[in-house]
């Protein structure tokens, strides 16, 4: 299944964040643990959707780029979050070193910013693709795509 939501400004995305929601949901409810792929150019906006839609229930941490840290948790009423960012990954085996694997898909919710530098260690279920594409400054595209299997 797939989810286009077009030229948005970053005040709009109330009906992209519902969408994500209901997707989650449908994972959480069968006891699965969605894995968001994050893709976009630098500056995108990656962390700052995953900060605006985390940041809605209610936790009190504060949602920041983990580009140093490489991963952070967040807790929240509803669900826990690991968010990762692997841009200064440039290995399997730093992954495999670090024992990311033993990680992601564990907990409620994960979320992966430059996925794609993990791909053959990843798991193959419960994924959800979030492409974000930069129109101008201003405006961004989203796209949200998720398997039919992996929900029902």
């Amino acid at each position: 299944m797939k989810a286009n939501f077009l030229s948005l400004r970053e005040t709009e995305l109330q009906p992209v964040f519902s969408t994500l929601d209901t997707i989650i949901d449908s994972f959480l409810i069968q006891g699965k643990k969605p894995i968001l792929l994050f893709s976009g150019e630098m500056g995108a906006g990656k962390t700052t959707f995953i900060r605006e839609w985390f940041s809605r229930y209610g936790t009190n941490s504060s949602i920041n780029s983990p580009t140093f840290s490489l991963y952070n948790v967040y807790d929240s009423h509803k669900m826990r979050l690991v968010h990762f960012d692997l841009y200064r990954i440039h290995s399997i085996d730093e992954l495999e070193n670090l024992g990311f694997e033993e990680i992601w898909g564990k907990e409620d919710v994960t979320a992966i910013e430059w996925w794609q530098k993990a791909e053959p260690i990843l798991p193959k279920e419960n994924r959800i693709y979030i492409t974000i594409t930069s129109e101008n400054f201003e405006n961004r595209t989203y796209s949200i795509e998720w398997s039919v299997e992996d929900v029902t």
